[in-house]
């Protein structure tokens, strides 16, 4: 059930289970560490355009240092003209297959502790 919805100054929406939290500057290197173990959380970062693309480990399933905003583009969910993408927290992986999609190559990578998806 959702509960609380914010939007951070920079144009980031987080969705809660409890209290809304601020995201804090979005850009084309912004990652989703801070919310690493919230697993089910799902944020919403608007990507500003024209973007450059940062790097990226993983498929379908990245590291949670991965940019989000790159990934996104990875996984055909916007352009680097930029848009809006939403992630859901996952708990970490034992690897993490790296794959070139959409003008992007993701990187291989072994265990990490935290991960995000595209829901």
């Amino acid at each position: 059930m959702l509960v609380g919805v914010a939007l951070g100054a920079s144009g980031c929406v987080i969705e809660t289970s409890g209290p809304a939290q601020s995201a804090g500057t979005v850009d084309w290197s912004t990652n989703a560490t801070r919310f690493r173990g919230q697993n089910g959380t799902r944020v919403t970062y608007v990507c500003p355009g024209p973007g450059s693309a940062r790097t990226v480990w993983g498929t379908d399933l990245y590291t949670d240092d991965s940019s989000v905003c790159t990934a996104g583009v990875h996984a055909g969910r916007l352009t680097l003209g930029g848009g809006s993408v939403t992630i859901e927290l996952r708990p970490g992986a034992s690897g993490y297959v790296g794959s070139a999609r959409n003008g992007v190559t993701s990187s291989n990578y072994g265990s990490w502790s935290g991960s995000f998806v595209f829901p």
